[in-house]
């Protein structure tokens, strides 16, 4: 049976390493998609972009969120198109008063 032939890694091939908690050390993980918000700074500080459905590691001990690699690329092309949204909308529009989240509502039609 020359067709179920099954090959074996080399005793010599790195083995995968055990990822582990920034917070506490722990190698009990879960992978988990969550919500990252990133805080802009600079000219759009006060301002935050939401990155949706990123990938992270959920440490099980603590609790901790750690995006995994996929999960850091994702937010980086996330937070450059967010920024370049805000930049294009903000030169569009003068500056809203401090405290205002959005501008005057439209007069009413009586």
């Amino acid at each position: 049976m020359g067709i179920f032939r099954r090959t074996v890694k080399s005793e010599n091939a790195p083995s995968a390493k055990a990822r582990t908690c920034r917070q506490c050390g722990s190698t009990s993980l879960k992978r988990v998609l969550a919500t990252y918000p990133v805080p802009l700074t600079g000219e759009l500080a006060g301002r935050r972009v939401d990155v949706y459905r990123v990938e992270m590691d959920k440490c099980r001990q603590c609790g901790t969120l750690t995006p995994t690699k996929e999960g850091k690329a994702k937010i980086k092309r996330c937070t450059k198109t967010g920024i370049e949204f805000f930049r294009q909308h903000l030169a569009e529009r003068p500056p809203l008063p401090k405290g205002q989240l959005f501008g005057a509502p439209p007069p009413r039609k009586r």
